[in-house]
């Protein structure tokens, strides 16, 4: 009988206790699966879908398909604030599907977690709203009787920063209180709407060749989810009858061919030619089908 013991005792301390020690849980190990939250029964997995480049204010989305992550919350981060998490309540396979809306522009650090740990992480673009496409020559006239606008789609609000036209003076000559003046305003039934924010800069900012102008908003407006506007205007104040203070704003065609689309606009005024005075019209499509090169920004 003692023989007996003294064998049981040898062998509980070569082998260990059966089952073992709870194992520490939560902790990846590099390659898609995470050390067993508890017993070793279970080995998180995970893998992901692709996700492209983001646009401000609008929703993004990536899948994360977790297997044994029950009672394990999945986070989507960036630049290490939370923007979305979830729940598991299984340990079969589950797609987890993370859906946010960037409320900046630039690039950034997107992270993963899973209770907390990294299992996954990238450097993630984010596009302004609009476009920013300056190929080919075209571009339309906009001065004190001829406005010019483009709409924009928000998810979910931003803090808007800056505007950005791709613009050229037409004539070397302008007269020095001449303004070019950038409206944010917002959409009434598919047309631009009440002024949200006013940013003005001298004609002579501008150059006979196309340039990027930035038109800042300090306040930072607020913009609530849905469309907004941007509508470039000039205000001439010295002798309104003059009409070589224009700018062009540039475009890339879409269809010559087909009706102009819902996201631009124009607005030709009415001038009195006794005293120069232009008096608003009404917002019309434009001729054919073309995009503005025109972005905003939250930064």
């Amino acid at each position: 009988m003692r023989a007996l013991l003294i064998l049981s005792i040898c062998a509980v301390l070569l082998f260990g206790c059966a089952g073992g020690a709870p194992k520490p849980g939560g902790k990846t190990d590099g390659t898609g699966t995470s050390v067993p939250p508890s017993g070793g029964e279970c080995e998180a997995k995970y893998s992901f879908s692709e996700l492209p480049d983001g646009v401000l204010g609008q929703k993004a989305k990536v899948i994360a398909t977790v297997t044994c992550g029950q009672n394990r919350t999945v986070a989507l981060l960036l630049d290490s604030k939370t923007e979305t998490s979830v729940l598991l309540e299984s340990n079969a396979a589950t797609p987890v599907e993370l859906e946010f809306a960037p409320d900046k522009d630039g690039t950034m650090k997107l992270e993963i977690t899973l209770d907390g740990e990294t299992i996954f992480s990238r450097d993630w673009a984010v596009k302004p709203l609009g476009s920013d496409d300056t190929k080919g020559l075209e571009n339309d006239a906009a001065s004190f009787k001829e406005w010019r606008a483009m709409s924009v789609r928000l998810d979910e609000p931003i803090q808007a920063g800056k505007a950005r036209l791709f613009l050229k003076r037409i004539s070397e000559k302008t007269q020095p209180g001449t303004i070019i003046a950038v409206d944010l305003r917002e959409d009434a039934n598919g047309k631009p709407g009440a002024i949200i924010a006013t940013s003005k800069k001298p004609i002579n900012a501008t150059t006979l060749s196309d340039n990027w102008i930035t038109f800042d908003f300090p306040a930072k407006p607020t913009l609530s989810a849905g469309t907004k506007w941007i509508v470039l205007r000039v205000e001439q104040t010295e002798d309104v009858s003059l009409v070589s203070d224009n700018v062009n704003l540039h475009y890339v065609t879409v269809d010559k061919q087909a009706e102009g689309n819902d996201y631009t606009r124009q607005m030709i005024l009415d001038v009195d030619l006794k005293n120069g005075v232009a008096t608003e019209t009404e917002w019309t499509p434009l001729s054919y089908d073309r995009i503005y090169t025109v972005t905003l920004s939250a930064g």
